[in-house]
């Protein structure tokens, strides 16, 4: 009798489907990526089913398909002995389950030990999409195995883009392949021997060198950059950095990331050993935040480099090549239900003029309560508190405490919201080199703010907009301190000058905010619009008789305008702007500053973004930014900055990236006033590359 299926079997293959449906051994394991799946039942579908009362032998022959939980073997036939449990496929044979595909010929495996063989194998692991092949594979325990002239690549296809092969093949599955005497072919062509070499045979991260970077720059010279990747624990890591540069010297560096219970952060170091003539070179930079007992908060900034050559040497990025100085803090806080306590120790290094100059606050600390109501009056009690330690090498130091409790009266009148608050500020300081070594001053300060809001709602008939609010908040803020002798205190900072204020700020602010009910989800509420307009005027400034002004009085300040748009989810425009409507009358440009952001991306690849930056007597230039895919399988990424002022160009840089299925080559080409670098790397699919130069801190502002 001939059948498909489990329901129509003769009296042998029915014995045989009873016997395949008791677990065979608990102990059994899988080949190649085969799982197997202990005490599931089993179900096997074939043309013919027979067995031997005499010797045991089970035999299915034709379509054979064998079904345990997520494992399915195929074959044309399968032979199985459940005593000394032994099955043996001959033919082709394909062993399929959630991990990946096992194919070859002449199947051997025992159920008992876990233990066989196979000829002409070929297994995919999906999630890494690694291929391997054999002319023999051999089986020596659940997860390792060992290939006689085996071969592995990540590319797909009959012919993969690049591949190795090795006369000793051993993969450790979940750890590491490893063989000796190792091509590795570009399509067909040999283009390199190792006499031994490791790759990563898991899904996890893996240690490991990673694919170098070579380039050339007229400030560094000829360089090559190598990075070893180590796993510590599965909450951390580090790269080894190993660059060689021919101007410079030979550069060592470290990355050091972890993430633990309350920690979590980053450190770098790095170091330039100097040659022909060049100094020694070095960076530190650390990056923490986190908690210690006491409910206390530690946070980390730390940044230091040997002076400003190795920033224009090493920086990468715009923001970073070109910074005059580095900062470093360390700081700690503490927060209850109204109060809040921080401190920190903060050094700043100028790198244009000697560190010794530079005034550092070592350390600082703020104390903040919020105000609260005192006891059933209508009064409401704050305070401000700080310590400043100024210390430098060279030049006067000094300590300074301000103390400044406020008490405040809100109230409403109609739609009108009226806080006015009465404020006490006291100075007390100790300072070198000042006329006294101990002064203090106390100035009373006051100030009113009135503010309203109106909101309307608009419904709408769109598909997706259902409603659109519109928020206005207008805003007035009178502020007046009382002049006072403030000249025999030291001055450290804007915070020692402070009296005679007497002005009144005020500004308007829109908001339109959409409700968005898309077809499959749930509703939610996007503000694609934020604009407001503010401005001062110095009461102190306004001329007596209008009729006769002083020139040099300028009762307002410039009006400054803010945008925010984000139209659609791709999109954005982002202007920051003060106009100055003196100066416009008088020379014709009346902005003061003005800042314009605009980008699209259409998260595919594809994207551009313009960038317009002006700060009058100092700064006028443009940046842009173009990334595309269009070209597949060539992606580029080209960044153009230029000084308008000077008419001149600060830097263009072109990135290509050919990505292949399994392999990408990245080509950077940089354009400086002061430097030209080419840099190349290559990556193949599941070993990474070295991202970026080991000494760069790529910390663009």
């Amino acid at each position: 009798m001939m059948g498909r299926g489990v329901r129509c079997f003769p009296p042998a293959g029915l014995l045989f489907l009873l016997l395949l449906l008791v677990p065979v051994s608990s102990g059994a394991d899988d080949l190649g990526p085969v799982s197997r799946q202990g005490a599931q039942p089993v179900e096997i579908e074939a043309d013919y089913l027979s067995s031997d009362r005499q010797t045991g032998l089970f035999l299915a022959r034709g379509n054979v398909r064998i079904r345990q939980g997520d494992l399915t073997l195929l074959a044309d036939e399968v032979q199985w002995h459940p005593q000394s449990g032994e099955a043996r496929a001959p033919g082709t044979v394909s062993v399929i389950d959630a991990e990946g595909t096992l194919r070859g010929e002449d199947l051997v495996l025992n159920l008992e030990t876990g233990q066989g063989r196979m000829a002409q194998g070929r297994f995919f692991l999906a999630e890494q999409n690694l291929y391997v092949t054999g002319e023999g594979i051999e089986r020596l325990s659940a997860q390792q195995y060992r290939l006689a002239r085996g071969t592995f690549t990540t590319c797909d296809g009959e012919r993969p883009d690049w591949q190795f092969s090795a006369r000793d093949l051993e993969v450790n599955l979940g750890r590491i392949a490893k063989g000796r005497h190792a091509r590795f072919y570009l399509k067909d062509l040999p283009v390199l021997y190792v006499p031994f070499f490791f790759y990563p045979a898991k899904t996890e991260r893996e240690s490991g060198f990673l694919m170098p970077r070579y380039g050339y720059s007229d400030r560094r010279g000829w360089e090559v950059s190598l990075a070893y990747y180590q796993v510590i624990a599965p909450n951390q890591d580090a790269t080894l950095h190993l660059d060689y540069l021919t101007e410079l010297g030979i550069g060592k560096g470290l990355e050091y990331r972890y993430i633990f219970a309350d920690h979590e952060g980053e450190a770098m170091l790095y170091h330039i050993s100097g040659i022909n003539d060049q100094g020694d070179a070095y960076a530190v930079d650390w990056r923490n935040v986190g908690e210690l007992p006491g409910a206390l908060r530690l946070g980390a900034d730390v940044e230091y480099v040997s002076d400003r050559d190795y920033l224009q040497t090493f920086g990468e990025a715009a923001g970073e090549y070109n910074r005059d100085k580095t900062e470093s803090k360390i700081f700690v806080s503490r927060s209850w239900d109204k109060y809040t306590l921080g401190g920190q120790l903060k050094y700043l290094k100028n790198l244009d003029q000697p560190t010794g100059t530079t005034l550092q606050r070592l350390p600082e600390v703020r104390f903040s309560a919020i105000p609260r109501r005192l006891a059933e009056s209508p009064l409401f009690f704050g305070f401000d508190g700080s310590y400043d330690h100024f210390w430098r090498r060279a030049g006067d130091k000094g300590q300074r405490l301000s103390l400044r409790p406020t008490l405040a009266a809100p109230f409403q009148v109609g739609v009108l919201e009226v806080t006015p608050e009465l404020a006490f500020r006291q100075r007390f300081y100790s300072a070198s080199g000042a006329e006294d070594d101990f002064s203090q001053k106390g100035m009373v300060e006051f100030s009113t703010r009135l503010s309203s809001t109106f909101a309307r709602v608009f419904s709408l008939q769109g598909r997706r907009i259902s409603r659109i609010q519109h928020l206005i908040g207008p805003d007035a803020t009178h502020s007046y301190t009382p002049r006072g002798d403030e000249s025999r205190l030291p001055q450290f900072d804007a915070e020692d000058r402070i009296g005679g204020l007497h002005r009144v700020s005020y500004g308007l602010t829109n908001r339109l905010t959409a409700r968005i009910e898309p077809p499959d989800g749930p509703a939610h509420y996007h503000e694609f619009l934020y604009f407001r307009l503010s401005q001062q005027y110095d009461i102190r400034e306004s001329p007596a008789d209008p009729l006769n002004p002083r020139d040099n009085l300028r009762p307002f300040s410039d009006l400054r305008a803010e945008l925010l748009l984000r139209p659609t989810r791709w999109g954005y425009l982002d202007i920051d702007s003060r106009y100055d409507f003196q100066t416009a009358e008088s020379k014709g440009m009346g902005f003061a500053t003005l800042s314009v952001d605009a980008g699209v991306d259409d998260e595919r690849g594809n994207g551009a973004a313009l960038g317009y930056h002006y700060l009058r007597e100092d700064l006028d230039y443009l940046e842009a930014r173009l990334r595309t895919a269009i070209l597949h399988p060539v992606h580029a990424d080209l960044l153009y900055r230029h000084d308008l002022r000077s008419a001149t160009t600060l830097e263009t840089v072109l990135d290509l990236e050919y990505r292949s299925q399994c392999w990408s080559l990245f080509l950077t080409l940089s354009d400086r006033p002061d430097e030209t670098r080419y840099l190349i790397s290559f990556a193949l699919t599941g070993v990474g590359r070295v991202g970026k130069f080991g000494g760069s801190l790529a910390r663009a502002d």
